[in-house]
């Protein structure tokens, strides 16, 4: 079970789809969905600003190179700070190229409740 929050298409690279928060082994897990597909074994480094607050993370590529999961710490971040914003900044960089969008996350606290109570006990 998933939910989507797809970029703002006027002020995002054509390569950057949305954010997903989705259930995985650990419980609710962030996720970016790219369309350019990266090798596994690259590790990109995502900046996402909030208002005026920046996080790095350094990022796995995972589902065939399409998408790419943020570490544990970018969870929590979902679950507390970024839901007094209504917008986030994304840069992805990696070792060939630079990925840059806006993603709307009106409703975050909401899906992450629904997602919070539908995903498997762990």
């Amino acid at each position: 079970m998933s939910v989507m929050h797809v970029v703002d298409s006027s002020k995002s690279d054509f390569a950057l789809a949305g954010l997903s928060l989705q259930c995985g082994h650990s419980g609710v897990e962030v996720v970016l969905i790219i369309l350019d597909r990266l090798p596994r074994v690259a590790r990109p480094t995502v900046v996402f600003t909030a208002g005026t607050k920046q996080s790095e993370f350094e990022a796995s590529v995972v589902q065939g190179g399409e998408a790419l999961l943020l570490p544990e710490t970018a969870s929590k971040l979902a679950d507390g700070e970024w839901q007094s914003t209504n917008e986030l900044s994304v840069d992805i960089e990696t070792k060939s190229a630079s990925i840059r969008g806006r993603i709307p996350i009106g409703g975050l606290s909401a899906a992450l409740r629904h997602l919070s109570q539908n995903c498997p006990a762990q």
